[in-house]
């Protein structure tokens, strides 16, 4: 069986790394997989039973005419997108070649955009409840088109979870802060609220990531006198965890929020930005959601209590490890996607073999 995914780029993104490990997922159960987009740093770890084909840089009719091309030559039971201009390309071409399209909608969407001509796929794998709300109320999905598969975490270790160790009161808190340093993400309250927080008690942060809102972080950071550091990429993110106190998420929208899950798996409390996914992923005292609205001071106070060694926040950091152990293993994320594959098989194996005779 063979699939084909199309999305953006190879960039070290959240929805990159969900598809690299659907389709090492999808490996393991003797599903070959072609990753349809353009060159990235993740170039290279698709792994085995997974193929990278590079985007032709033609606009998008050249994203079709190289698609269509493929998709005739390897002959997929599914054209699975992952973004709404490769969900259209996809449409197309499985509109001619008679093959289903599925789509990931990985994200709340800030701008609405084109409702007639998002969301048009045969099955939607939404990655949270809130994303489903979006997709059948904003763009008018069909309900039952709409699965609801959750996440899990991309980076992972065989080694236990640190432990976090107390000290002294004059010991710096470390707040991790991961992502793309890009608008969505908000590094710059990041750095705002960090800032903020170091008046109540010593803290230190720390942010993962690239972007084009380096510069902006970094004058923020000179700015304010802010104890933070802008490390770039990391490979070891399970490593990273474990050196901190905590995560800190300031996105203005998300989907999911992998990087949560990462967190919860290394046993590190989570304060976010009630936006998005966010809000039932941090709920049901998983973590510390704070209204978006919130100033930077009344954040940086939610932080501080979080990250404290009481009971009440060592309680809430088994809740997610427990939750993520039994809610998020890639078996419950994925395998709703894999029997879809599998159902999708019957269907064009059945229409290719009817066309043959």
């Amino acid at each position: 069986m063979k699939v084909i995914h199309v999305f953006n780029t190879m960039n070290s993104g959240g929805l990159q790394r969900v598809v690299l490990m659907l389709s090492a997922y999808s490996a393991e159960r003797d599903i070959q997989s072609y990753l349809v987009a353009a060159d990235g740093p993740l170039a290279g770890r698709e792994g085995p039973g997974a193929t990278f084909v590079e985007k032709w840089k033609l606009g998008f009719p050249g994203e079709v005419l190289q698609l269509f091309l493929l998709a005739r030559r390897v002959k997929p039971v599914v054209l699975h997108a992952h973004q709404r201009r490769d969900a259209l390309s996809s449409l197309i071409v499985g509109r001619m070649l008679g093959i289903p399209v599925f789509e990931h909608a990985h994200n709340i969407l800030p701008n609405q955009g084109p409702t007639r001509l998002s969301f048009l796929s045969q099955k939607i794998f939404a990655v949270s409840d809130q994303v489903a709300e979006m997709v059948v109320s904003v763009y008018g999905a069909p309900a039952e088109r709409v699965v609801v598969v959750g996440g899990t975490p991309a980076n992972v270790s065989t080694t236990a979870p640190a432990d976090r160790e107390e000290g002294s009161p004059d010991r710096p808190w470390r707040v991790l802060g991961i992502g793309r340093v890009a608008e969505q993400k908000d590094p710059v309250r990041f750095v705002r609220i960090v800032a903020a927080a170091a008046k109540i008690r010593p803290v230190e942060g720390r942010w993962l990531g690239s972007g084009p809102l380096r510069d902006d972080a970094l004058a923020e950071v000179v700015r304010l006198g802010a104890p933070v550091v802008f490390a770039g990429e990391s490979d070891d993110i399970a490593r990273e965890l474990d050196e901190a106190d905590g995560l800190l998420i300031t996105s203005k929208w998300e989907g999911l929020g992998l990087v949560v899950l990462e967190a919860f798996a290394r046993k590190r409390p989570v304060v976010g930005a009630a936006t998005g996914g966010l809000v039932g992923l941090l709920g049901s005292g998983k973590g510390t959601a704070v209204d978006a609205a919130a100033s930077d001071e009344e954040f940086a106070k939610s932080l501080v209590g979080a990250f404290d060694f009481s009971a009440d926040s060592a309680a809430t950091v088994d809740r997610a490890f427990e939750y993520v152990t039994t809610e998020a293993s890639p078996d419950r994320v994925f395998g709703p996607v894999i029997d879809e594959y599998r159902a999708a098989s019957l269907t064009t194996t059945s229409r290719r073999k009817a066309t043959k005779a």
